[in-house]
């Protein structure tokens, strides 16, 4: 499985530096797969040809993200900003408050500029700017947006001007849309968008809610960091000093949240006496509905997609194998978006992974952890080395990508990285509690206003060390 992914993604990889059409690969790819089935029952010639045959989807699937329809959103505005425009559409991400400014993604329907009206798709970035108190929009229009509850699937008529990003934002935005104020805002009070994310936005909401009435702004601002991926809570400062450590990937969700969203769902269907089978069966969907509450960013997706491989594995009681998890999981992602091969995230989370499945193994063989008889030690010595696999593996990309190196990384994750498990442990047993017992909700409360003080506590005096970071 594992030659499978490395041949889609240099398919990938070949047709982002090598400017194909889509017809001539597309041609290719089917003549391939001709042969590959007359030469089905022969073994070499089948794998050379199904190698090349994997190599070209890679190529054609990402030749054929750049190919637009003519009604896209791009095909009508340009880099200037001094057009009109009024777009129709739905809220496609969870809207953000930042500066009294709320962010979303607008899946566009319709258009209209220049008195003219098109049908339109795509998706842009909107920013609205959110009307004070005692402020007014046009013709004395101070309503309802003022608070501003925008929600995932809300349709919505835009009017504002726009214009295509100068930067990449991301793949999926063709523009960016700024309305001024909340009276060029017609709510249609209908939804669209899919069901399920809808609910995963809800739940999102409501974790977000017991998170920040029952912790102070700093412990809340991390804890939902942690739990939901949630970055807009953390100070600049702490999460300038956090990154000095290299320990910044514990305020983002990642594998290491999947696999404790997993224990506690398992934990909970135990305790309700839930038969086995049916303990993993359920685990799936939510595990899913946690990974689109917390956006589906590479890590996430990437963990989710192997917990959900591994508890298939339970349940057809097969031993599931972590290379190939590990394979697909990078396939179904690239089947997705090829784009996201590019995309720093996918690298960063996939080289560390790889850098555990594989690496980490041959340091343990070599430094022979399983010698060290004092239990304690092993763990330390074991979790000392997971730590350095992964950061050897992404050395480069961080040094290229931020000029930034953290030579104390490897120390900081072995104190920094056992507080934060307790620290999202307590976070989601503070939600719970806080719904079933809301008595005993001030106990989690406290223990995770404590932890976080020794986190950045142990954080200030670990980046305090001579060469622990270098910027240039």
């Amino acid at each position: 499985m594992s030659w499978l992914t490395l041949y889609f993604c240099a398919g990938i990889i070949f047709a982002h530096f090598f400017k194909v059409y889509f017809w001539p690969l597309y041609s290719l790819g089917l003549a391939l797969l001709v042969i590959c089935t007359i030469f089905i029952k022969k073994d070499l010639i089948f794998k050379r040809f199904s190698s090349c045959l994997i190599f070209i989807c890679g190529a054609v699937l990402l030749t054929n993200t750049y190919i637009l329809s003519k009604t896209h959103i791009s095909k009508f505005v340009s880099y200037k900003n001094d057009t009109v425009f009024t777009v129709k559409g739905f809220v496609n991400s969870q809207p953000q408050l930042k500066d009294n400014q709320v962010s979303f993604l607008l899946a566009v329907q319709e258009l209209e500029f220049n008195r003219a009206h098109y049908k339109s798709c795509g998706e842009i970035l909107v920013h609205l700017k959110e009307i004070k108190e005692g402020e007014e929009g046009p013709e004395g229009d101070s309503h309802e947006m003022r608070d501003c509850h925008l929600r995932y699937g809300e349709a919505l008529i835009l009017r504002g001007t726009m214009h295509k990003p100068f930067k990449l934002y991301s793949d999926r935005i063709a523009a960016i849309m700024r309305v001024n104020m909340p009276g060029c805002v017609i709510r249609l009070n209908r939804n669209c968008g899919n069901p399920v994310l809808r609910f995963a936005y809800f739940l999102k909401g409501k974790i977000e809610e017991v998170i920040y009435q029952r912790l102070s702004k700093l412990a809340a601002g991390i804890a939902n960091a942690m739990i939901l991926g949630e970055e807009r809570g953390i100070p600049v400062a702490v999460y300038d000093a956090m990154a000095k450590s290299g320990t910044v990937h514990i305020l983002v969700v990642s594998g290491f949240n999947v696999g404790i969203v997993a224990f506690i769902i398992i934990l909970l269907f135990k305790v309700l006496r839930v038969p086995r089978k049916l303990r993993y069966l359920l685990a799936i969907p939510c595990l899913i509905i946690y990974c689109l509450a917390t956006g589906a960013q590479a890590p996430v997706a990437r963990a989710t997609i192997m917990a959900i491989f591994f508890l298939t594995g339970f349940l057809l009681k097969r031993e599931p194998d972590i290379r190939n998890s590990f394979s697909l999981a990078a396939l179904f992602i690239l089947l997705i978006n090829p784009r996201e091969v590019f995309s720093i995230s996918f690298q960063l989370s996939f080289a560390s992974v790889a850098a555990i499945i594989f690496l980490d193994p041959k340091l343990n063989a070599f430094f022979k952890t399983e010698c060290i008889k004092l239990k304690l030690l092993r763990l330390i010595t074991e979790g000392a080395l997971v730590s350095l696999s992964a950061w050897v593996a992404t050395l480069g990309l961080i040094a290229y990508n931020f000029r930034f190196l953290s030579p104390v990384t490897v120390l900081a994750n072995i104190f920094i990285v056992p507080l934060a498990t307790l620290i999202t442990l307590s976070g989601f047993s503070l939600v719970i509690i806080s719904i079933i017992f809301p008595v005993w909700a001030g106990f989690f409360a406290r223990a995770i206003e404590f932890l976080v003080v020794v986190l950045l506590s142990v954080n200030n005096q670990l980046v305090q060390f001579p060469l622990a970071y270098l910027h240039w």
